[in-house]
């Protein structure tokens, strides 16, 4: 219980700090990206920050194909961000610092973004109208957009002073929420199965991801993996990995305005039509009806 009670209170900060910077004194456009499956069931706590809120942004939000490609390079942005903070301009035009949140062990598992800047105005004009013509956004709308951005980027030193609290922050709740560092098992079987789980958490939401590749992240024998599961769980694999999947849908379509399609993308499914059958099956109420009642219950 106190550890919950830690791991709260800490989230609490870190959303209360993000909150201050994004105020009125700094003014700051702060995204979250990658963190989902480094912060447990907490994850929700989260979604509010995974967009950013620039006109460009908006405009990109509205066609999927464009979204997705922005969603797709989130990986590369980390794998970039892993080595140092980097100052960049996206394919849409906008420029965007990027810092990096690390695991005690010092790998990267997620990153912030300062973001709403154009460093080139004309560079960044040739990125946005590139991108409607590629993504069929009409042109107009990403020109006012790019013109909205704001052309006074922040000093880099003192950008860095103030992201280092949220790096700090998220490195302890990132031990916080890793099992590994505090497991507690009656048997050396038991600790495999937990384990187990805490990779089952983590990569849930791809949607190749099957006992068969758990056993292999784990260099363990596939009949064994079988066995511990099927002993310790009290549903089968496929089960347990489908009711993470709907647990993560209902947040996403609680705190976000995300599209049925896309909240079905994040969490593991790669048919959205697949993914109301199942949530439908699980809930007896569709997608779009669970948001419905859950907003007229708040």
């Amino acid at each position: 219980m106190e550890k919950q009670k830690m791991e709260e209170r800490l989230i609490d900060d870190i959303c209360n700090y993000i909150d201050y910077l994004q105020g009125d004194h700094f003014g700051y456009r702060i995204t979250l990206h990658q963190t989902e499956n480094h912060v447990g069931t907490y994850f929700y706590r989260f979604l509010r920050y995974n967009y950013h809120d620039c006109q460009v942004c908006k405009e990109i939000k509205n066609f999927p194909r464009a979204w997705q490609h922005c969603i797709d390079r989130q990986e590369k942005v980390k794998e970039a961000a892993g080595r140092h903070p980097i100052l960049g301009t996206c394919y849409a035009g906008v420029t965007e610092y990027v810092f990096p949140l690390y695991a005690i062990s010092g790998r990267t598992w997620g990153f912030i973004c300062f973001s709403g800047f154009s460093q080139n105005p004309e560079a960044s004009m040739e990125r946005a109208c590139a991108a409607a013509a590629r993504f069929k956004i009409p042109k107009d709308k990403l020109v006012r957009a790019v013109n909205s951005l704001d052309r006074d980027i922040p000093d880099f030193d003192t950008l860095s002073a103030q992201a280092a609290p949220l790096q700090n922050m998220f490195t302890l709740l990132f031990h916080l929420m890793n099992p590994e560092h505090d497991i507690s098992a009656s048997n050396p079987k038991e600790a495999i199965y937990l384990k187990m789980s805490t990779h089952m958490n983590h990569s849930y939401r791809n949607p190749d991801f099957s006992l068969k590749e758990l056993a292999d992240k784990m260099n363990l024998n596939y009949s064994y993996v079988s066995h511990i599961f099927s002993k310790y769980s009290k549903a089968s694999f496929s089960n347990r990995l489908r009711s993470l999947r709907i647990e993560a849908a209902k947040k996403y379509l609680e705190y976000t305005d995300d599209t049925v399609s896309m909240i079905a993308s994040a969490v593991g499914f790669n048919d959205s039509n697949y993914f109301s059958h199942i949530f439908l099956t699980e809930t007896g109420l569709t997608p779009t009806q669970w948001r419905h009642r859950y907003l007229e219950q708040k």
